[in-house]
């Protein structure tokens, strides 16, 4: 093999660079944060774990480490709006304007719907952020595209948080334009706000929760049954999500760990 006598002898007795050793460490660390986060994180949020395990290893080299082993994050899904628009009702006017960087709890949500096939049927869930903490505040899951569907989100959020927000920002959706719903927003003293219509990025946090949810949930689960889908989104939204995934805009930290760290009004 063309290997002098010496070299290869000497090359079996070297022992383990002090570097290399540090290195299987750091990577035993990175594989477990990755399963931790199903396969979500990549090397930003996994530097940020680590960080806060007391683990003070440089951003570069986990990002190193996890190239060189095939580590990455689970790319987005592709999300597709499932409200219709032209139902004819009077829009409301766009209050948020893309100014997602709410200061103060409880000022403003916002709503979305997305579907999921489970067999032959479809799965619907409508959501409630929080856009000061990006906490789910409330969700309802149907089989069925209706009014009521955002509705019972919407009185989850309001008897979780026990406060109404000023505003509650939505699509220009049949659910969120009903009467029905109109009228859940008068109740409870609510400002509908409503996206521009052909806009993709009026909601774009919501819509960005959605590929979040299908890259890291739907990827990697296909449900089979209707019950079974009921429980791996409300275990993702409740334990994972809202409890345990960390957020860049949050300071690495879960929407409860920011919520606990501030004052919520």
């Amino acid at each position: 093999m063309g290997v002098s006598r010496s070299g290869f002898y000497a090359r079996t007795n070297r022992q383990t660079s002090k570097r290399a050793t540090e290195n299987l460490i750091v990577l035993k660390e990175i594989q477990d944060v990755y399963v931790e986060s199903r396969k979500a994180y990549g090397s930003p949020r996994i530097h940020a774990t680590l960080q806060r395990r007391g683990l003070a290893w440089g951003r570069n080299r986990i990002a190193r480490l996890m190239k060189s082993n095939g580590i990455k994050a689970l790319r987005q899904y592709y999300y597709r709006r499932q409200t219709k628009t032209d139902h004819g009702r009077l829009e409301s006017e766009n209050l948020v304007n893309q100014n997602f960087n709410i200061r103060e709890a409880n000022r403003v949500w916002a709503s979305d719907i997305t579907q999921f096939r489970v067999g032959s049927y479809w799965l619907y869930l409508a959501v409630v952020m929080d856009l000061y903490s990006r906490r789910i505040v409330g969700w309802s899951m149907k089989t069925t595209l209706r009014d009521d569907l955002a509705i019972d989100a919407l009185n989850m959020a309001v008897q979780l948080r026990l406060k109404s927000p000023a505003i509650h920002h939505s699509d220009q959706g049949s659910q969120y334009s009903s009467n029905a719903f109109k009228s859940k927003l008068m109740a409870n003293q609510i400002q509908s706000s409503m996206n521009q219509r052909g806009s993709c990025y009026d909601n774009a946090v919501v819509e960005s929760f959605f590929k979040t949810l299908k890259a890291e949930l739907v990827r990697i689960k296909k449900f089979s049954t209707i019950e079974e889908a009921r429980s791996k989104l409300f275990e993702y939204i409740e334990v994972f999500y809202n409890r345990q995934r960390l957020h860049s805009t949050l300071g690495y930290k879960s929407p409860v760990e920011f919520e606990g760290s501030t004052t919520l009004n």
